[in-house]
């Protein structure tokens, strides 16, 4: 091997913040490739010929070859700065990957199929370890999702650069 490239596959369009923007995850030989695909919302117009590939994909490391494609359902209803997309590093465990989207959700793909096997939504009002109300918003930035014994840890809300802004950290445990 002398460094060259092996295969090409361009997943995603591109947008304001990329197609692929802060990280992809492994899990064996199959990457997943998280594609936000955001347009301007400042813009006038769509400046984008090709349409928005948003959504997750799976994809062969030894060959390049789609083995799914996850595109993400727009249910942002002109909610200000929701975008279906996923902008944030992602995480892949043994049978799933986790992504939080900037439409607020936090879901969970069967690695296999692609399937949404879980989602919450972010945005939604919750009482915190200390009783006061917090929410989520889109979520961003170079932290994905963390798993540890058990427990996944999200954080959601990212409001800058056309994100919804929102400042919670959300812990889940594994039903008993």
């Amino acid at each position: 091997d002398q460094g060259r490239p092996i295969w090409r596959n361009k997943v995603g369009r591109g947008g304001i913040q990329g197609g692929v923007h802060f990280g992809m995850a492994l899990e064996g030989k199959t990457l997943f490739v998280p594609i936000s695909d955001m347009s301007n919302p400042e813009a006038e117009t769509n400046l984008h010929a090709v349409p928005s590939k948003a959504g997750l994909y799976a994809v062969d490391i030894d060959t390049g070859r789609m083995l799914w494609s996850q595109p993400a359902n727009n249910i942002c209803n002109g909610r200000t700065y929701c975008e279906p997309g996923i902008s944030a590093a992602i995480t892949a465990v043994p049978g799933a990957v986790l992504a939080g989207h900037m439409d607020g959700r936090l879901r969970a793909y069967d690695s296999v199929t692609g399937r949404v096997i879980w989602e919450y939504d972010t945005t939604r009002e919750v009482v915190t370890v200390d009783g006061s109300k917090a929410s989520g918003g889109s979520f961003g930035g170079g932290a994905g999702p963390v798993v540890q014994d058990g427990m996944l840890f999200a954080a959601s809300g990212y409001g800058t650069y056309f994100h919804m802004p929102g400042n919670v950290l959300l812990v889940f445990g594994l039903p008993e």
